[in-house]
């Protein structure tokens, strides 16, 4: 027997067999069952679902021997025939190649001699949107009052382009794009009874490629089993299809997070040396990024896109790195590039150029970013607070403000310039007496801000316009830009006040509570004398001779979010 390909020979022969069709096949088998079989049916959907098979296996159904029956035989005459295309009773007509008035008007004529040896008469015109309007015309008389013994199947890829005085003569079935794990799984079907070796996995690529259509997937299933010998591995079917692995994305995905350019640019080497086209690249890396973003959605890949198990694993493990604004921002020079690309005569500077465009914007950082390190800071005020409820708690239960406890070491701040030492609470491992006033705390916060400029420099660049000052035993951080307390309490990270808290702590051997205040409140406004190695001097007035001066912080955001003064306000 002469070799038939795999879509033709595992073309399924009953309504059970259809893959992801069961809506229309439980309509049709529930119809013949109670005898309410219609003149007229019409099948619209993608290719390669399913369209004609189920004409097929409709029309065995109403000639089988032992019907019409919801479960035709395969085994009759009439079967038989229907299956191998040579019955004289179902007659396919190609309406791409038969579209003229002429071919319908002999269609009409036909039809009026009654089936040879079947129930019916089939005629099954296959792409009827391929029709001319007067054949449409000539065939609408007949379609709307034929003779008992015929049946119109009509299958379509476009149905929009029907006239509405046909369809609403037919009953139509609406076919849908076979899901990737249907796919996968009948195709497993197939191989293992082929003989084959194969693996879930490697069918993937196949079922992706497809986009839904089972006869694609067959098609392409026939391919690799050609090219294999026995054994069907990922990296034969990706050789097949002609197609960049996953893997190559997500390495591509993970350099640009890394900023590193240079081993982004060896990947577009390597893709560029086997051979891939650049555009189908793009589009592929496109669809990677729109499937990165979907996950952090929390939608569910395996069923949306077909991945499997492995590779859904590699894709979230690069989501949980990524931000959704990020994304979109290397989405929108993925689509800038995609455009570039239909007019430029050489493919790969583009490609190389906007990823080191993806690089640049990963540097500066995005809102999201910003915002995930902002995070919990406003449990920082909510504890602040509480600190300050305790002390004041405190202050009222104790009138002396030296209290004595030999397990603790205690000391009297002073908010006087002039305060005396006040000696430290006993024990045997008390020290040295210490003075606290605004005139030490002051110092001491210089030397502070000397310490840090090298080691944390965001940090020192944020407070070094700042001064500090004690009032109600709390030491207050001042900001002379006037913006609100809360606007430098999200800049500043709960750690950064908790390490601010920490080494003042140390310095006067005792805890301090520190909060971030609008300028002036209980603080005297003269000007800090700073240390000269800190850089840091304060604007003396907003407006210059014919030249108006941005605020140190509103020059930061400005900078950091790459903006631009619109107006300013008095």
């Amino acid at each position: 027997m002469a070799y038939q390909v795999i879509s033709r020979k595992w073309r399924p022969q009953n309504f059970n067999d259809v893959v992801f069709q069961d809506h229309i096949s439980k309509t049709i088998k529930n119809s013949i069952k109670m005898g309410r079989i219609p003149h007229a049916y019409i099948f619209s959907g993608p290719k390669g679902v399913g369209k004609t098979t189920m004409a097929r296996i409709l029309s065995k159904a109403l000639n089988c021997l032992k019907g019409p029956t919801d479960d035709p035989c395969g085994e009759c005459e009439n079967c038989i025939e229907i299956k191998d295309g040579i019955s004289f009773d179902v007659i396919e007509i190609d309406g791409a190649s038969n579209r003229g008035i002429d071919n319908i008007r002999e269609l009409r004529e036909n039809v009026n001699f009654a089936p040879m040896k079947s129930n019916y008469k089939v005629y099954i015109i296959d792409e009827v949107h391929m029709l001319t309007r007067d054949a449409f015309n000539a065939l609408l008389k007949t379609l709307e009052e034929p003779p008992a013994h015929i049946i119109f199947i009509f299958a379509t890829t476009q149905i929009h382009q029907i006239p509405d005085t046909i369809l609403s003569r037919c009953q139509k079935y609406f076919f849908k794009k076979i899901p990737i794990e249907a796919i996968v799984k009948h195709l497993k079907f197939i191989a293992e009874n082929e003989g084959f070796i194969i693996d879930e996995t490697t069918l993937y690529p196949v079922a992706r490629a497809s986009e839904g259509s089972m006869r694609d997937s067959q098609s392409i299933l026939d391919q690799i089993i050609s090219f294999s010998d026995g054994e069907i591995t990922l990296e034969k079917t990706i050789s097949i299809l002609g197609v960049v692995p996953l893997e190559s994305y997500l390495k591509l995905i993970q350099y640009i997070y890394n900023l590193d350019a240079l081993k982004a640019i060896d990947e577009v080497d390597r893709i560029v040396m086997i051979g891939v086209d650049i555009p189908r690249y793009v589009d592929g890396f496109m669809d990677i990024i729109r499937t990165i973003r979907l996950v952090n959605h929390g939608f569910s890949i395996n069923t949306i896109l077909g991945f499997s198990d492995e590779e859904v694993a590699d894709i979230k493990n690069i989501a949980d790195k990524s931000f959704d604004e990020e994304l979109s921002i290397l989405f929108r020079i993925a689509t800038d590039l995609q455009n570039a690309l239909r007019f430029s005569n050489n493919e790969r500077i583009c490609l190389e150029m906007a990823i080191l465009d993806m690089i640049s914007a990963k540097k500066s950082p995005s809102i999201s970013s910003i915002l995930q390190k902002l995070e919990g800071l406003n449990n920082n005020t909510e504890a602040i607070s509480n600190k300050l409820n305790t002390s004041q708690t405190n202050s009222h239960k104790n009138s002396n403000p030296l209290v004595k406890d030999s397990q603790e070491k205690k000391i009297i701040i002073s908010e006087s310039d002039n305060q005396p030492n006040v000696q430290i609470g006993g024990g045997e491992d008390a020290r040295e007496p210490i003075t606290l006033t605004n005139k030490v705390l002051k110092k001491q916060w210089q030397d502070l801000l000397s310490r840090i400029k090298d080691k944390k420099t965001f940090l020192f660049d944020h407070l070094k316009d700042s001064h500090i000052v004690l009032k109600n035993k709390i030491v207050h951080i001042q900001f002379p830009d006037g913006l609100t307390p809360e606007f430098h309490s999200k800049i500043l990270e709960k750690k950064d006040l908790s390490f601010i808290q920490d080494e003042l702590s140390n310095i006067f051997k005792r805890d301090i509570v520190v909060s971030v205040v609008n300028d002036g409140i209980g603080a005297d406004r003269k000007s800090i004398k700073e240390d000269p190695s800190l850089n840091n001097s304060m604007p003396k007035n907003d407006k210059q001779v014919g030249l108006e001066k941005l605020r140190p912080t509103v020059k930061k955001v400005k900078d950091l979010f790459h903006g631009k003064i619109i107006e300013k306000g008095e």
